[in-house]
């Protein structure tokens, strides 16, 4: 190690702790940071910085950078101190979080804790879009790492939700990005959760879509964000001049939502009549579904091949049951799948179908 390399080790991990220790001194800290920002834009020493834990470090240090985790008040021009701090803070971590194809730290940095850390920061900093879009950018890199090998199969969606097959609750994994760097599944997934329970990035973006803005890249950024996250078999539509709002759609179905879909598991039994041996037929199965959605929804893209799914008459017809409870009690076809009951306890459907063709109208089994 050359005593170059060697003074500027020590001197980073110098700083990072003179950073650690004073914190509540915005005038101390923006320096360190401001040098750490300097530092950490250089491939050596940017990875000398997360050999030391820097990058999860600065991470732990957002939160104290709001203005009610002060806990006094503050003068205007202190105000301002914190948040060009806060600023090159995420500069910073843009920088630290970059995917490296061999940086043995870069595992480290996407934890759960992290991800929340960095979404609470998007979610309580109501500063300019550049801010926001500093924070999209690093919540971006810690759900993906390099992969330039393209060793990774690739993902192809296939476009039939089979009952039964897939049942996972998780988006698209070992999938890669336009640049041609890995999505990391765990990350991802993580990532996934806390979005569907705050959906922080989907109303940032839509804000951004609402209003007229010269930050184009911040709107992309929470686009390419959001499409990671979408679950397989759905996509996020295209946005066209007519039609600017965020809307996702499951294409075999013909089935939209407004929010990022959040899947969960509802077991079906489907009752229908079989003509051939005369008699009713219950079939059992799972299905995957956004609890956002409703029964009718559910028979959309259970049923998508079905000849008559696509007459609004059959799907008024449908007799549904909820089983989740134990006992079997009728409910509209517009009953949101959450208001089932939990969906960790995995709500029980009953769908009972009619049949024109024979003419067996009765819908007692």
């Amino acid at each position: 190690m050359s005593n170059w390399s060697l003074i500027s080790q020590l001197t980073t991990e110098l700083i990072l702790d003179n950073m650690f220790h004073r914190q509540d001194n915005p005038i101390t800290f923006g320096n360190c940071i401001y040098t750490l920002c300097l530092l950490s834009s250089t491939e050596e020493i940017g990875g000398k910085i997360r050999g030391l834990g820097g990058a999860g470090k600065i991470i732990k240090l957002l939160p104290r950078q709001f203005s009610e985790k002060r806990g006094k008040d503050t003068s205007q021009s202190t105000c301002t101190l914190n948040n060009n701090n806060l600023r090159f803070t995420l500069r910073t971590l843009r920088h630290l979080t970059e995917p490296g194809i061999n940086d043995p730290y870069y595992s480290r940095i996407g934890t759960g804790a992290n991800l929340r850390m960095v979404l609470g920061t998007l979610r309580a900093w109501g500063g300019d879009e550049t801010s926001k879009g500093l924070t999209l950018q690093v919540l971006y890199n810690l759900i993906r790492e390099a992969d330039k090998t393209h060793d990774t199969p690739q993902q192809h969606p296939s476009s039939h939700p089979d009952v039964d097959k897939d049942t996972g609750l998780h988006p698209n994994s070992a999938g890669e990005d336009s640049e041609g760097h890995r999505i990391i599944t765990r990350a991802q997934g993580l990532l996934y959760r806390l979005e569907i329970e705050t959906h922080t990035i989907e109303r940032v973006t839509r804000t951004l879509q609402n209003h007229p803005s010269h930050h184009h890249i911040t709107q992309c950024m929470g686009i390419r964000i959001l499409q990671a996250l979408t679950p397989r078999r759905f996509i996020l539509a295209e946005r066209t001049p007519g039609k600017r709002d965020l809307k996702w759609s499951h294409p075999v179905s013909g089935t939209n939502f407004d929010t990022l879909p959040d899947l969960a598991a509802v077991a079906i039994n489907l009752t229908y009549w079989h003509c051939y041996k005369a008699t009713w037929q219950t079939m059992e199965g799972t299905i995957s579904v956004p609890s956002s959605g409703n029964i009718t929804e559910l028979i959309q893209m259970l049923l998508w091949n079905h000849p008559y799914v696509a007459m609004e008459s059959f799907l008024q017809g449908t007799t549904a049951y909820n089983k989740t409870r134990g006992a079997r009690i009728m409910i509209p076809l517009n009953t949101i799948i959450r208001a089932l009951g939990s969906t960790a306890q995995k709500p029980t459907i009953h769908l009972l179908l009619p049949n024109w063709e024979t003419g067996h109208l009765d819908l007692t089994p």
